[in-house]
């Protein structure tokens, strides 16, 4: 859907908790090769693991 006042692409989909896992570690792998363009996607990737883990979860994760 396109929402020609702000020239904004709406996308309706629902990751599966796999999707969210390979997208955050891509992300945290290639964080300083992103583009601007996707800080703000990246950051809602991590969040949702962030709350969906313990902290210790979470390290182990990312270790």
């Amino acid at each position: 859907m396109i929402n020609d006042e702000s020239n904004s692409i709406s996308l309706d989909y629902h990751f599966t908790e796999n999707e969210i896992k390979l997208l955050a570690r891509f992300f945290r792998t290639n964080q300083e090769q992103l583009p601007d363009g996707l800080l703000d996607f990246s950051t809602k990737i991590e969040r949702a693991i962030y709350n969906s883990m313990s902290i210790d979860e979470a390290q182990a994760f990312y270790s």
